[in-house]
């Protein structure tokens, strides 16, 4: 937590400054109300606490100054006077609580706990009226997904930011959201994509407005920038937005500032940046068609998630999740995956990557006649691959399909096969756990790594 505290008695100053940094609490302290304004005009907190008589200032002017330029942070005013008058005038204009001197420091850490919690309980309830996404993990044993993750660990707890690279439905929002869970902030996770905005919304989506901006603005609206204080914001498809746009991104990024449509001055904000993008920026760079400064501001720690087809194993490992997880929404539990339908998911290009795979484990649990879901629930390949493994038998010749007859590619399976496939599903339902993936199979644990060699993991 960061506040600032306002009072021109320096004793007392310094004291509260002390007690609130033994409560570890950043209080950065302003000898008179001047200083106060500038410095809540060029830096981002979580809240301010005033004196009310100041010279020069006063905490009454101060606080009506950060109610005007919409600065959206809680104030807790303090006096030595106890007037009544003073009290509610400061309530009239927006402060959060009133303290009379001398005041209890704890009481003034409690209330100031208090203020910052409220004001991001009122901003997540901002956020909660976009789309709600549940708590998020990256699942595979390739090669790819633990680089990934290695480095969204070394990311997460630094304010640097981040740009995630790959094809459309690679998983770039989860890896953004592993960004987030793992940083340690305290503010929400905002996302946006930026293709998906109209391109006039874009603008006042992004850094809001004050009301009278325009037609129709009856009242002061954050923008999602002032959303994410405190937390993440996620720029999703940064390579769709359009040249005019770049340049407000790339300085609301610079100066931690962003102006409102309408607003006369800029807002601090403490918003993480990470960034997404299936584009190639560097082309877009040499072509003129993308910034090449914001390219260099976005692209500090580059996380590049590869296709679904160069993570061998992982396919089968994200089937297994995607089955365990939506199974109980579709009321279908104890659905599992048939032998079959393991080799069609692993031998499978998928184009479409994880969101294909997700969308095709939807299909198989909504579409199958029991528990096991079989090739033929997937409907993958949409037409001659799907017709030739219906009309094809092991054998050669046509007729209804069998376990076996519903492979992708209509032959037989050899042993080497199934033990891969056998091998490999169990080492997804033990969440990639060598030791209880042996037990399971029953083989000795170095048995297990040298198949695994054999496949292309590394230990």
């Amino acid at each position: 937590m960061r506040v600032i505290v306002a009072d021109d008695e320096p004793n007392l100053l310094s004291s509260v400054g002390a007690f609130l940094k033994s409560e570890s609490i950043d209080a950065v302290l302003a000898p008179d109300g001047a200083k106060a304004r500038t410095l809540l005009s060029e830096e981002s907190f979580d809240a301010a606490v005033l004196d009310i008589r100041m010279p020069g200032l006063d905490g009454i002017s101060l606080l009506r100054w950060i109610k005007d330029e919409g600065l959206a942070l809680p104030v807790i005013m303090m006096s030595a006077h106890g007037d009544v008058r003073d009290a509610v005038e400061a309530m009239r204009l927006g402060a959060f609580d009133y303290l009379v001197k001398p005041f209890d420091p704890d009481e003034l850490a409690i209330r100031l706990k208090k203020a910052v919690r409220d004001r991001r309980l009122s901003a997540d309830r901002e956020v909660s009226k976009r789309p709600a996404q549940a708590r998020v993990r990256m699942v595979g044993e390739s090669a790819a997904v633990k680089e990934a993750l290695r480095l969204i660990d070394r990311a997460a707890p630094t304010p640097s930011t981040v740009l995630i690279t790959g094809e459309s439905g690679t998983g770039k929002e989860v890896a953004a959201r592993l960004v987030h869970d793992r940083s340690g902030r305290q503010g929400a996770f905002v996302a946006v994509n930026l293709g998906a905005v109209p391109e006039n919304l874009l603008e006042s989506e992004l850094f809001g407005y004050e009301k009278g901006a325009f037609t129709g603005a009856a009242e002061r609206k954050l923008g999602l920038f002032e959303l994410a204080d405190g937390g993440t914001l996620f720029l999703d498809e940064i390579g769709e937005m359009p040249a005019h746009m770049q340049v407000k991104i790339l300085r609301a990024i610079q100066e931690r500032k962003v102006m409102r449509l309408g607003g006369s001055q800029g807002v601090p904000v403490d918003a993480r940046i990470v960034a997404a993008t299936n584009r190639d920026l560097e082309t877009m760079v040499a072509a003129g068609t993308f910034r090449e400064d914001l390219y260099y501001r976005v692209n500090v720690v580059r996380i590049h998630l590869p296709p679904l087809r160069e993570r061998p194993g992982d396919a089968v490992a994200l089937a297994l999740h995607f089955v365990e997880s939506l199974a109980p929404t579709l009321g279908r539990k104890g659905a599992k995956l048939s032998l079959d339908a393991l080799e069609l998911i692993s031998s499978y290009p998928f184009p479409g990557n994880v969101r294909e795979l997700s969308n095709a484990v939807e299909r198989a649990l909504i579409l199958a006649d029991g528990d096991e879901l079989h090739a033929r629930d997937f409907q993958l390949g949409a037409g001659k691959r799907q017709q030739e493994a219906k009309s094809i038998t092991p054998t050669g010749g046509t007729g209804s399909n069998t376990e076996m007859g519903s492979m992708p590619d209509s032959r037989p399976r050899s042993l080497a096969e199934v033990e891969k496939l056998a091998i490999l599903a169990a080492l997804a339902h033990n969440e990639g756990k060598r030791e209880a993936t042996a037990i399971e199979l029953g083989i000795t644990r170095r048995t297990l790594l040298n198949k695994l060699n054999e496949y292309g993991y590394s230990d």
